[in-house]
Parts: structure tokens; C-alpha cells; sequence
């Protein structure tokens, strides 16, 4: 072992030991802001934090302000201002950070017979990021996120016939860093139109944040690995060239990934009909959650064009069950820089033809738990179909359609583990046969991908977790010739998160 493994060990291991000890539950500040203002335990919103339960769903679609539609006092009153604004008497930060070991290996073998083995390993800070939210007036609230380093060892792992055919590499992966200061800045006015609506059934939400989709891609899903099917664009998929060749990192920046935050603006809701908001913490009351709203379908906080998106999700609970459905259509998701830049004149995949590309997706999701049965599984499904009518200039659409199922257990009040299968399936695209602007087609690809993964998390406190997940991808171009083309990485993390 290396003089410099061995100091990043001994440091990682002090500074674990180190926060464990200042923000063990002795320690009355050391919670998450919410608890620190209602006096409430993490678990009663989240299974294993940061995943919300039933019940955390209700918290967040009140702005932060009632659970099952009761309202919650702060257990210290917040300064009046007179107008719109409060200000808050408990401090509205948390902060999560944590440490942990990444291993992955990737194998690659190229359409031309070639193959090439990598492997990497990471005893890295993995997370730490900053989050100010809290009810701000009588109907304002705001959740900002400050994402102030973040090792990049799992999250997004290589994919498309780029990475594949890529057999000319070293032997050591390198896993990449991020630090980008700030992603999150939403704000929610609930209760729209006062008394002459239902309690939480009209609210305004705007900013830049993720779009509601079934599962959240951001930090409060349970597991550390990302879900491919809101991850995939189609130039992922398809691109015979690495996406940050092709395109600079502005433009790449700009590509819409439906999982990042975007600026957007919906109204939003929950509904119980025929009976009080209150009803809904009873699991035979029937109640719907809906969202309606406008995105600039772009990653950067600008747009990259004069087109918006519009999208929605409506979601019906009842027994403790959900069922769902997200739809988001983009008119176009590039601009002339993408379009120009990335042609095959300048070395590309792209015709130059200034023609819109479209980005369309629909699909339903299927929650079913056995919790109100007191059986401790619960079973997350999503379908998605996806459609970007031209990806790469040359007037062909492609469409691929994906999902995964991931089934959870509550092993105990402090330990869960899950499971998942991921999968991705792609039609074929082919537009080498195709001229437009004097230039030919570059592309052919039938893209598939799969993956497993498998976790355990245990809470040794209420904001203290360690974190054992596995992961298993494969990535194929089945049309490549004379050889398939894949991608197989597989490798593991270790970690211990701090939440306060």
C-alpha cells in the first residue's frame, strides 16, 4: 500500500471518527433543519433518509409547513415581518457530507475485435453539500441546495458505442470530481387562492429544481446510483464520439437531461375528494397529487433557445399504493452552437441543418408496498418511452424505452436493503445513408443496456448512515460490425454519510 493511501486512509478514518462524535444525538443541534424546527425525528418523513416516506410526500407538497394537513408549529416562533416574508428563529441550514471507498472495473471491446481492462479505486470525500430551507411567511417557502464538492465514482458511469469502442486507455480509471457551488433554488407559495380552495390543492412552485418525476434523481432517493432511464439522452446512446469531444463544455452543460435541474414554474397540488385534507394520513382515503408546468428543457441556469417545455404528473394513492403517470414533451432541446459545432464539417455527427429536435416522453410508474400491512416490502416501478425526433440533424427520429424495478425491505426500524434492475432498450437508428447540407450520415447504432445493483444501508444514528452498494451495467451496440461492441463495469462503495 502507498505512503499516500495510507494518509488518505488515517485522514478519512479522523475526520469520520471526528464528525461521528460532534454530531451524535447528544448533540441537540445536530439535526436536520426540519427537526430543529418542529421537533420532529428524521424517521417520521423518511424510510432512511433521504428517501421521503408517504408522509414526507405530504410535508413537501405543504411547503414545508404541514404533515397529512395538519399544520406544524415551530417550536420557536418565527419573527413577523408584516407582510409576506417571516423570518425564522431556528437555523435553516443542513449539511450533508461523508467519506467512503469506490471500486469499479470496466472492460471494453470494440466493434473491431479489440479490448481493453480498467480498474479504479477512490478513498475520497464523496459528498458535501449545503441546504438552506424553510418556511420564510405565512405562504412562502424556499429550498436552496449548495453542492459544494462531490466525487463522481458511480452516479454517472460511462455508456454509449463512444465508451465501447474506446479500447485505447490506460490501465487505472480515473473517477471525476465536481465542484459546482450551487444547483437548487426553488420556491413554493401554497395555498394559491387562500380559503376558497382546499388546503394544498393549489400551489405555485418556481425556480430551478428538478421536474417532478416518480422517483427522484436527486440526493433524496435511496440509492447511490442514478436510474439510466432519466439519465439517457439520445446522444448518449448513439454518438460513435465522446460527448465532451464533440461538444464543448458549454454545450454539453446546455444538453437536456431531463434528471438535472432546470428552471421551470408549475402549479402543483394534492387532492382528497370528498373529504378534509386531514384524511389522507388514513390509508383507506383515495387522494391524487397533480403537477402542471413550463421548463426551459435546459441544464444551464439560461436557455439555449427561444423553445420551452411543458410537463406533468398526476399520481393517485390510496392503501398505501401509487400509481402514476410523468409526460414532458421539449420543441427543441439544442441550438445553432450544438448544431454547428458538433457538424461533420467541423468533425462530427451532425448535418448543420438548423432544424429543431424535439424531446418527448411519457410513461407510468407503480408504487406497491406492503407497509400498511405490516409487511416491511415495497416494490418502485417505471416504464418510459422517450422520442427525439432529430438527434443528429439528418431528419431521422430515434425512440428508446426503459424502466426499472426496485423492491425494498425495512429489515429493521435502523436497516434497509434493496435491489434493482435497470434497463434500457434503444430502436435502430441509422442515418448513414442519408445527405443533407452535402454531407453524409455518421451514425448506426441498436443501443441496449442493463444493470443490477444491490444495497444495505444502516442508520447508527438519526443523521448518521452507512452505505454498502453493488452495481453490475452492460451496455451493447448490437448493429456494429464485424464484432458487437460493449461496455461491462461492475465494483462497489462503501460509505458513512452525515446529515445535520
Amino acid at each position: 500500500m502507498s505512503k499516500k493511501l495510507v494518509r488518505s486512509t488515517v485522514v478519512a478514518a479522523l475526520l469520520a471518527s471526528t464528525l461521528l462524535i460532534l454530531f451524535s444525538p447528544k448533540a441537540s443541534w445536530a439535526v436536520p433543519s426540519y427537526s430543529r424546527r418542529y421537533g420532529l425525528d428524521c424517521t417520521v418523513c423518511h424510510n432512511m433518509w433521504g428517501a421521503l416516506n408517504g408522509v414526507g410526500a405530504t410535508f413537501k407538497l405543504s411547503g414545508y409547513r404541514a404533515l397529512i394537513g395538519n399544520d406544524l408549529e415551530p417550536l420557536s416562533k418565527d419573527i413577523e415581518t408584516g407582510g409576506i416574508f417571516a423570518i425564522p428563529t431556528t437555523l435553516p441550514l443542513s449539511i450533508v457530507t461523508g467519506v467512503g471507498y469506490d471500486y469499479r472495473t470496466e472492460k471494453r471491446t470494440g466493434a473491431d475485435g479489440s479490448s481493453n481492462t480498467q480498474t479504479g479505486s477512490s478513498l475520497a470525500l464523496e459528498d458535501a453539500s449545503i441546504f438552506l430551507t424553510s418556511p420564510i411567511g405565512p405562504h412562502l417557502s424556499v429550498f436552496a441546495e449548495f453542492p459544494m464538492y462531490e466525487t463522481r465514482a458511480w452516479e454517472f458511469t460511462p455508456t454509449g458505442p463512444a465508451e465501447a469502442n474506446d479500447t485505447a486507455r490506460g490501465g487505472n480509471i480515473r473517477f471525476s470530481t465536481e465542484k459546482p457551488t450551487f444547483e437548487v433554488a426553488k420556491f413554493f407559495w401554497n395555498n394559491l387562492f387562500g380559503e376558497a380552495a382546499p388546503r394544498d390543492s393549489v400551489n405555485l412552485l418556481f425556480g430551478i429544481t428538478h421536474p417532478p418525476l416518480p422517483y427522484s434523481p436527486g440526493k433524496v432517493r435511496l440509492s447511490v446510483n442514478q436510474y439510466p432511464i432519466y439519465e439517457r439522452r439520445a446522444l448518449d446512446l448513439l454518438s460513435h464520439q465522446k460527448l465532451d469531444s464533440l461538444l464543448t463544455s458549454e454545450q454539453n452543460d446546455s444538453l437536456f437531461r431531463v434528471s438535472e435541474p432546470q428552471v421551470l414554474a408549475e402549479i402543483y397540488g394534492m387532492v382528497v375528494p370528498g373529504k378534509a385534507v386531514t384524511d389522507v394520513g388514513k390509508k383507506e382515503t383515495f387522494w391524487l397529487e397533480y403537477h402542471l408546468g413550463v421548463t426551459n428543457a435546459s441544464n444551464s441556469s439560461a436557455d439555449n433557445n427561444a423553445n420551452k417545455g411543458f410537463y406533468g404528473r398526476y399520481v393517485m394513492r390510496w392503501y398505501g399504493q401509487s400509481l402514476g403517470v410523468f409526460a414532458l414533451y421539449a420543441n427543441d432541446t439544442y441550438d445553432d452552437d450544438i448544431r454547428n459545432g458538433a457538424s461533420v464539417t467541423n468533425g462530427g455527427i451532425m448535418s448543420g441543418k438548423s432544424s429543431s429536435n424535439s424531446h418527448f416522453r411519457i410513461g407510468p410508474d407503480l408504487t406497491i408496498s406492503g407497509v400498511p400491512y405490516k409487511v416491511p416490502l415495497w416494490l418502485e416501478n417505471q416504464y418510459m418511452y422517450v422520442n427525439e425526433n432529430n438527434p443528429t440533424g439528418f431528419d431521422k427520429s430515434f425512440a428508446w424505452q426503459g424502466g426499472f424495478h426496485q423492491l425494498n425491505c425495512q429489515i429493521t426500524s435502523k436497516a434497509v436493503a434493496y435491489g434493482r434492475y435497470d434497463w434500457v432498450s434503444g430502436k435502430l437508428y441509422d442515418d448513414t445513408s442519408t445527405r443533407i447540407n452535402g454531407v453524409m450520415g455518421q451514425t448506426k447504432t441498436k443501443p441496449s443496456e442493463y444493470d443490477i445493483v444491490a444495497g444495505l444501508q444502516y442508520a447508527i444514528t438519526s443523521n448518521v448512515k452507512l452505505i454498502g452498494e453493488y452495481r453490475y451495467h452492460e451496455f451493447k451496440d448490437t448493429v456494429s460490425t464485424p464484432n458487437t461492441s460493449t461496455l461491462n463495469d461492475t465494483g462497489f462503495t462503501t460509505r458513512i454519510m452525515f446529515g445535520f
